[in-house]
């Protein structure tokens, strides 16, 4: 909240400001506490990586159907 008070302080009230002080806010602490962490476990990366290779093992059977009918 010190954003909003420290832009009211400035005497700019105007609410496009507001709204994007707000903006601001909700986004920096939705990113600090949903940011995925940037190096992942070894056992995560691997069910990753199988997840991935049954996906496009999926999509190619899938488009294999297509294409034989």
């Amino acid at each position: 909240m010190r954003q909003i008070s420290e832009v009211l302080a400035r005497g700019d009230n105007d609410p496009v400001t507001l709204h994007r002080t707000m903006q601001m806010m909700i986004g920096e602490g939705l990113r600090a506490r949903y940011q995925p962490p940037q190096k992942l476990s070894h056992e995560l990366f691997v069910v990753l990586l199988q997840l991935k290779e049954t996906e496009r093992r999926h999509q190619a059977t899938e488009r294999s159907r297509r294409g034989s009918r």
